[in-house]
């Protein structure tokens, strides 16, 4: 389609090209292996959608006066909608977190795992389409085998990786390398380029029509990513620094790429191997777990982008989308009525308020570590018989503390979280261990209710009330040591990440089979309910019990030709 003579109207297959040059990552591989190389089970970069061919391969003839074994690949794949389950059997059962992409999972593992698994031989000429989030490893045979991979970006993988993916990677700290915020807001930039173009074309057309449906996915991802960064009307303003963006600042602890706000300490300023100076940034998301530099606090606020423009974006933004459908005028408010409907605090307004909570370290001065100190360090699993301790004597600043309801140890207040309806605390390790709940879900109600008082606390007391329904782990955490991979200036000040929740699901005495299976029920569900949201019926094909042997003109894999006495049959209903 064409604006005019000769200004094609496209809607790009991969909106990385939507990036400058510059900050573009190189999502176009050439693989090269033989037997015995592999690629441990994982999942794509960035919930991308990856692409697989195999350009060549050994075929068993005779090659420099040696006769060669004929290359394929072996692929091990899973569905997409299996992921919660797969990385519940690889942690529960095979001790290994798919996330770190350290295991190739063995023949008798992929059998007697609880969800279906795909297998399929790739040959010379065979295209490969992995989708998003779906667990995968391959194993090479032969001599040799050649490949080529890439990876494409879209609206709907960028809200995967944004939901899901990223999270995951922010845990055991991986490499964020396709800048999916970046990426929102210069495909929003070039899908109005586009709409602008298109002007007075009729939008009956299917390619202006996908335009603006894509241009309204990303518009909703920006919404989300703007309205997490906003400030607190209620608090003083803070100071900005602002740095021109370049794509290139990533957190010192998880290495993220930061889009716009985080924070920076002007006290752990480092000397670095160029002349630029070593600072410790910090995103959000780390700052809310309490990750950061040993400071902890009197941390700097530093933004990418001017405010008030992007602030001009998303009102320009939102008119375009409003001038070909303006029946959603309620959905896509402006930026202040959207924030007042929020109902929770923004991602940075918790920072706001953790920076005037929690308290500032001066690293210049040693740390006298007492006994008082010990008494009140407590993230930590004790899974040893309980010893008497003795009382310590009370100070000054135990009126700043309090005692956790689940692990019984005195924490100073800003490391726990507080009921605001019966004032019980708990500390953010447990609550993380326990009950699967992350600091910054806690941090984010204006009004949180303890598992006490929703009567789900788990701890040995409240197992005792009959009124309780104790919660489960909803997942098997290993804990993850980042300590040899982030900034060696970095702590995590509320909750230890190197600890298991092992023994919790040792103490609610769950059974790994039926957790997974739950977990694949719910994703069934959650299927089934978007194949009707989107009239979408999937059709059952009878067993197939042989072929037609008249083709004409349609080319066929030599390979499916030895269909004659198998059969296909769909799996067996639960």
């Amino acid at each position: 389609m064409y604006a005019g003579s000769d200004n094609p109207i496209t809607r790009p297959g991969d909106l990385m090209s939507c990036l400058p040059p510059g900050m573009r990552a190189e999502n176009l591989m050439c693989y090269i292996g033989h037997e015995g190389t592999y690629t441990p089970a994982h999942q794509e970069m960035c919930a991308s959608l990856g692409q697989n061919i195999m350009v060549e391969a050994s075929d068993g003839s005779i090659e420099y006066g040696k006769e060669t074994k004929p290359g394929s690949s072996v692929w091990f794949m899973t569905e997409s909608k299996d992921r919660k389950a797969v990385s519940e059997y690889w942690m529960s059962m095979l001790g290994h977190d798919i996330d770190i992409e350290d295991h190739f999972a063995q023949i008798n593992a992929w059998k007697a795992a609880p969800f279906k698994t795909y297998i399929v031989e790739q040959n010379p000429g065979d295209f490969i389409l992995v989708p998003p989030l779906a667990a995968h490893q391959v194993w090479n045979r032969g001599t040799r085998t050649m490949k080529v991979a890439w990876n494409r970006t879209t609206p709907e993988t960028l809200e995967k990786a944004l939901e899901v993916a990223l999270p995951d990677a922010r845990m055991v700290c991986r490499d964020e390398q396709y800048k999916n915020k970046a990426i929102v807001f210069y495909s929003l930039e070039h899908y109005s380029t586009l709409l602008s173009k298109a002007g007075a074309i009729n939008s009956d057309y299917p390619t202006i029509q996908q335009i603006q449906k894509d241009f309204e996915h990303l518009f909703g991802l920006f919404t989300d990513i703007i309205l997490s960064e906003s400030f607190s009307d209620k608090l003083p303003k803070d100071d900005v620094e602002y740095v021109p963006f370049d794509s290139n600042i990533t957190c010192s602890y998880c290495r993220g790429n930061i889009f716009n706000r985080f924070l920076t300490c002007p006290s752990c300023v480092g000397p670095s191997a160029t002349d630029e100076e070593d600072t410790y940034d910090v995103c959000m998301e780390c700052y809310a777990m309490g990750r950061s530099c040993a400071c902890i606090s009197k941390l700097k606020w530093v933004e990418q982008f001017h405010w008030y423009d992007l602030q001009d974006k998303y009102e320009t933004w939102r008119q375009q989308i409003l001038a070909f459908r303006p029946l959603v005028k309620d959905t896509y408010d402006r930026l202040p009525a959207q924030r007042s409907r929020l109902a929770k605090r923004t991602l940075a307004e918790i920072c706001q308020l953790e920076l005037r909570r929690r308290p500032w370290v001066d690293i210049s001065k040693p740390t006298v570590q007492s006994d008082h100190l010990e008494e009140l360090e407590s993230d930590s699993e004790r899974v040893g018989r309980a010893r008497k301790r003795r009382k310590p004597r009370r100070k000054d600043s135990y009126q700043q503390t309090g005692r956790c309801h689940i692990c019984r140890y005195f924490e100073p207040m800003w490391k726990l979280a507080s009921c605001s309806c019966c004032r019980t605390n708990y500390c953010y390790g447990s609550l993380f261990r326990a009950f699967n709940i992350k600091p910054q879900a806690t941090m984010e109600m204006y009004e949180w209710k303890c598992p006490k008082c929703r009567k789900i606390c788990s701890c040995a007391a409240c197992r005792r009330d009959p009124t309780m329904s104790p919660s489960q782990p909803a997942c098997t955490l290993l804990g993850h040591d980042t300590r040899k991979i982030a900034d060696p200036r970095s702590v995590e000040s509320l909750v230890d990440f190197r600890q298991s929740n092992l023994r919790w699901i040792k103490k609610a005495g769950d059974d790994e089979i039926v957790r997974m299976k739950k977990q694949q029920k719910e994703a069934d569900e959650k299927r089934n309910q978007s194949l009707v949201e989107h009239s979408i019926q999937l059709e059952e094909a009878g067993p197939v019990m042989g072929y037609a042997p008249n083709y004409g003109d349609i080319p066929v894999d030599p390979a499916l030709e030895r269909l004659e006495g198998s059969f296909l049959r769909l799996p067996d209903p639960e």
